[in-house]
């Protein structure tokens, strides 16, 4: 024969333990309370149930729920100041308090709610890592409903509600973060994307068009990219470029300077790490090979990268893997890598300070960038690329690039490279009152053996070259042409200009 009180008990339990299990489903908060409620409802009565959260010296109504929830009650504020009930309510730690219509004090919602004088109550504290920050109360509008044999239910139904509510306010503000990041990359990426497609890489010379056709030819890939180059000679710009052009153009492109970063942050920066992995890791954050999920990693001076974590960089290439720092646990990455580096990375290998099979993986394909002054046919359309862009951002009128500034520029050796060209550019725009640039005295230091490099033979002769096509506007042939005052056959000039990437239609207009 069933003993009530055990069965009671059972169901008691039963009943809460499913409430229990809704309020850690993770779903909307609203409907994780109301489905709650509803599992309680069938263990004790009431008529109006509410969650009630401290707000500066009051309760705010934050979930009302029963027959006499109404829209203006939903949104009450009930001051704690004069109410011994609840100011009683909030100092308890766990068992709920119950009041009848004998019971002294004021009623919990006085002058909000017509609640008949004898009626039951029952108010249980909302604790979170020792402190209470609400309460939980149902009301009946008829006395005893509330016996002692449910309180200990109750309460720990209100134990499961607080720790619900809390853990959907944790989510909530993960959420938030979530999207406040999207939105962040989502604009990175189309700052990216505006920087790619306002300023391009300019290819006016031959060797600049030949790697815009290599990068056209490797962006379909998933290969691994090695640019090497002087300097300042625009590696980032070929690495946004090759991302751009690529099927991961949507992605992220985040970028690492390996000489910038500390030999003791830089495995942290590139792979994360854990909660406690160090001293000072207070939380777990993605490495950069997480945050490039998808799209492009841009490793800049990689032959800086300390020689004990190059081993683990191969691994990534290899197996797609990485291990933040402090977890046993590998991560998948989908990451397209793109390195640079101005050092010899060949002569570092020779001398042990970078693995060979890691030199390897790297450079797959490899693409090399010329110094400005081995090809300073790109300098004019660098130039006004720059005046163009710099005009926008300080809405200027347009600067043009007079002629003799234009050959001064391309006269120039350029040891710092596009870096150099545009320092020069920038500061000469500001100093420029007019619409034309005007290069000031001392712009371009004087050129000595141990400052740079002598321009090449080709690099001359171009210069040469395209100072004759602007004088005769790009005619070739007859008395006034360019070949007749070079003192060439047509044919042969016309070779020559086909070698340096001179096209005599470009300068019909000059």
């Amino acid at each position: 024969m069933p003993i009530p009180d055990l069965d009671a008990a059972l169901t008691g339990a039963r009943l809460v333990e499913e409430a229990g299990a809704l309020l850690t489903l993770g779903e909307e908060p609203e409907r994780m309370v109301a489905h709650a409620f509803d599992r309680l409802g069938q263990l004790v009565p009431y008529d109006l149930a509410t969650v009630l959260l401290r707000e500066g010296d009051g309760l705010r109504v934050a979930y009302a729920l029963g027959p006499l929830a109404t829209p203006q009650f939903s949104e009450a504020f009930i001051p704690v100041r004069g109410n011994l009930r609840l100011q009683n309510a909030l100092k308890a730690r766990s068992r709920p308090a119950t009041f009848e219509e004998d019971d002294p004090g004021e009623d919990t919602f006085h002058g909000l709610l017509e609640m008949p004088h004898g009626h039951s109550c029952l108010v249980a504290p909302l604790r979170s890592r020792g402190e209470t920050f609400g309460l939980m109360t149902l009301d009946a509008m008829v006395c005893r409903q509330y016996p002692d044999s449910v309180l200990h239910h109750v309460g720990v139904f209100a134990s499961l509600l607080a720790l619900g509510l809390k853990q959907a306010e944790h989510l909530g503000r993960l959420a938030e973060r979530e999207r406040t990041l999207a939105e962040e990359v989502s604009y990175f990426r189309e700052v990216q994307r505006r920087d790619v497609l306002q300023e391009p890489l300019r290819a006016e010379s031959p060797a600049m068009r030949g790697i815009l056709e290599q990068l056209r030819q490797v962006a379909p890939t998933a290969a691994t990219v090695l640019i090497t180059g002087e300097t300042g000679t625009g590696k980032e710009k070929v690495a946004q470029t090759l991302h751009h052009l690529s099927p991961r153009r949507e992605k992220p492109f985040i970028k690492v300077n390996c000489s910038a970063l500390p030999a003791t942050l830089i495995e942290s920066e590139l792979f994360g790490h854990v909660k406690g992995a160090f001293s000072g890791a207070a939380s777990a954050r993605k490495g950069r090979f997480e945050l490039a999920d998808g799209g492009t990693l841009f490793l800049d001076e990689i032959g800086d990268l300390p020689l004990d974590l190059q081993p683990k960089l191969l691994r990534a290439i290899q197996e797609k893997e990485i291990d933040p720092l402090g977890s046993e646990k590998s991560r998948r990455v989908d990451v397209r890598l793109v390195a640079a580096t101005h050092a010899d990375l060949r002569a570092a290998v020779a001398e042990g300070r970078f693995r060979e099979d890691l030199f390897y993986r790297l450079s797959v394909f490899p693409i090399h960038l010329p110094p400005l002054r081995e090809r300073t046919t790109d300098i004019a359309a660098l130039a006004e690329g720059f005046l163009d862009r710099f005009a926008r951002e300080n809405r200027r009128p347009p600067i043009q690039l007079p002629p003799s500034v234009r050959e001064q520029l391309e006269a120039y050796a350029w040891p710092g490279n596009v870096r150099e060209l545009h320092n020069v550019l920038e500061r000469a725009a500001i100093l420029s009152a007019g619409r034309e640039l005007r290069l000031p005295v001392g712009a371009l230091p004087a050129q000595t053996e141990k400052a740079s490099r002598p321009p090449t033979w080709d690099a001359q002769e171009q210069i040469y070259l395209q100072r004759l096509l602007r004088h005769t506007r790009g005619k070739i042939t007859g008395t006034d042409g360019a070949a007749t005052l070079a003192n060439l056959a047509p044919s042969t000039l016309l070779s020559r200009l086909e070698k340096l990437g001179l096209r005599p239609k470009d300068f019909r207009e000059a």
